[in-house]
C-alpha cells in the first residue's frame, strides 16, 4: 500500500509540475506525444508523458527494470498508479487537506531540487574582480610561512637552582652538544639526560615544525627567535633564555616560505565565494516569491492554532529537551572563546618550552603562561 501510495504522489506530481494548457489550466493526463500506452475513464497516457516518467527514476530502478519482462512489470505498476490516482481524484481525495498538504510539499521540494537549484547555480557567477578583491583581502592566507624543525634541552630554574646556577649548567651542556655534534644521536642522548622538559625529552627533544612567533606561531618569542636565528640544519645555540629556563637549540630542519599567486588560488576562491553565496541564495529567492505574490503572515493566528499530540510523544519529546539541555551544559565552556583561545596557545607553549602543561593552571590574559 506503502509503495502504491508514492505512486499515486508522484503520478501527481507529475501531472501538476509541468503539464499545463494555454490557459493556464493544469492538465493532470496530458495526450500528446507518439503511441498512447494505456487509456481509461476518457484519457490517454501518451508515450511522452510516461517516458517522462520513467527518465525521471534513479539509475538502479532503471536498471532493475531494464528487461522485456520487468518493463512490463514496471508499466503496469505507473499505469495502475494513475488509474487509482484518477478514481481517488474523481472522489474527492484533493478535498482531504492532509492528502492536498502532501501533495504540495512534494511539489515544493520537486521544484526547490530543480528549477529553483538551476536558478540558485546560475546566480553564482563570480566575476575576476571579485576573485582579485578576496585573493588580496586574504593573500597572507593563502601563503605558507617559513618554519623550522628544532630540538632543545631545557635547564629550568627552580628552588634549588638559581638563575646562575641554571645558566651555567646550560652552558656546560651546550658545549657537550656542540662537542659531539657531529655524532647524529648525540644531541638526543644529551636531551633524555638533561632534559627538564618531560614531554619532548622522550623524545629526544624534539618539537617538530613551528613558525615565528610573530607570523602566528605558538612559540615564546626568545625560544623562536633562538631558532630561526640558526643558519644550517645541524646548528647547536648557545643558552636561550625564555620565561621558562635556558634552552639549547638544535635546528633539525627547514622549510621555506611558499607564496601562492593569484592564478594557484584562483579555483579554491571562486568555491569559497560561491558557498557563500549559496547559502543566502535560496533565503533571497524565498523572500522574492513573497513580494511577487504578495505574502502575508498573521504569526499570532498562526501561534493560536493548537497542536494536540499523544502523552507518550509529549513525554518523548520532553525527555529529549531535558537530554539536550543537560548536554549543551556539560559543554558550555567555562570561558569565553577568547579565552580559550588563549590558554591553549600558552598550555601549548609549556609543553613545547616548558615541560607538561598543568591542567590546574590560571590564564593570565595578556600575559606570559606561568605553572601556578
Amino acid at each position: 500500500m506503502k509503495k502504491l501510495l508514492v505512486v499515486i504522489v508522484f503520478a501527481m506530481l507529475t501531472a501538476f509540475s509541468g503539464c499545463c494548457n494555454d490557459s493556464g489550466k493544469v492538465v493532470l493526463y496530458p495526450n500528446e506525444g507518439g503511441k498512447t500506452i494505456a487509456e481509461f475513464g476518457g484519457v490517454k497516457l501518451s508515450e511522452k508523458y510516461m517516458k517522462a516518467y520513467v527518465n525521471n527514476l534513479n539509475d538502479y530502478l532503471k536498471a532493475r527494470y531494464n528487461t522485456p519482462e520487468r518493463k512490463e512489470e514496471l508499466m503496469t505498476k505507473i499505469t495502475e498508479g494513475e488509474l487509482v490516482a484518477m478514481k481517488a481524484i474523481k472522489d474527492g481525495a484533493l478535498n482531504d487537506p492532509i492528502l492536498l498538504s502532501q501533495v504540495k510539499n512534494t511539489i515544493a521540494r520537486y521544484y526547490s531540487g530543480t528549477k529553483m537549484k538551476v536558478q540558485i547555480e546560475e546566480s553564482l557567477k563570480i566575476s575576476e574582480d571579485e576573485m582579485k578583491s578576496y585573493y588580496e583581502e586574504k593573500k597572507d592566507s593563502f601563503n605558507t610561512p617559513e618554519k623550522v624543525k628544532a630540538s632543545h634541552i631545557l635547564i629550568k630554574i627552580t628552588d634549588s637552582r638559581d638563575k646562575e646556577a641554571a645558566r651555567k649548567l646550560a652552558e656546560k651542556v651546550a658545549a657537550e652538544a656542540e662537542k659531539s655534534a657531529k655524532d647524529m644521536g648525540s644531541f638526543a642522548k644529551l636531551a633524555e639526560k638533561y632534559s627538564e622538559d618531560d614531554g619532548s625529552k622522550k623524545r629526544g627533544g624534539d618539537l617538530g615544525y613551528f613558525q615565528r612567533t610573530e607570523e602566528g606561531g605558538s612559540m615564546v618569542k626568545e625560544f623562536s627567535d633562538g631558532a630561526f636565528a640558526l643558519q644550517n640544519v645541524g646548528d647547536i645555540s648557545k643558552p636561550v633564555e625564555s620565561q621558562f629556563g635556558f634552552h639549547i637549540i638544535k635546528l633539525t630542519g627547514k622549510k621555506d616560505k611558499v607564496v601562492k599567486t593569484f592564478e594557484d588560488v584562483k579555483a579554491n576562491i571562486e568555491n569559497t565565494l560561491k558557498t557563500e553565496k549559496r547559502k543566502t541564495a535560496y533565503t533571497d529567492m524565498i523572500e522574492s516569491y513573497k513580494k511577487e505574490l504578495g505574502f502575508k503572515f498573521d504569526k499570532d493566528a498562526a501561534l493560536a492554532i493548537e497542536i494536540s499530540t499523544s502523552e507518550s510523544a509529549q513525554t518523548a519529546s520532553e525527555n529529549f529537551d531535558k537530554n539536550q539541555l543537560q548536554r549543551s551544559k556539560m559543554q558550555k565552556p567555562l570561558l569565553t572563546k577568547e579565552q580559550l583561545e588563549q590558554l591553549r596557545k600558552q598550555q601549548e607553549e609549556i609543553k613545547k618550552n616548558g615541560g607538561e602543561p598543568n591542567q590546574n593552571m590560571k590564564i593570565q590574559l595578556g600575559k606570559p603562561a606561568k605553572q601556578q
